[in-house]
């Protein structure tokens, strides 16, 4: 649905990393990921971002 790539840091400490392509849907994005963390489905933080990423 959103083509990103990722990867899953341990079994032990499940935490996962996505990495969103240029000219991705960030606005789908957000609003999904602010939709999980609402329902607690999970907690995200977003440790790098473009100008494009927060201005969506």
């Amino acid at each position: 649905m959103f083509e990103l790539g990722g990867e899953v840091f341990s079994e032990d400490f499940p935490m996962v990393a996505f990495t969103a392509p240029a000219g991705a849907d960030f606005a789908g994005i957000k609003t999904l990921l602010a939709q999980g963390q609402t329902e607690g489905w999970w907690h995200y933080e977003v440790g790098c971002g473009t100008d494009e990423w927060w201005n969506a």
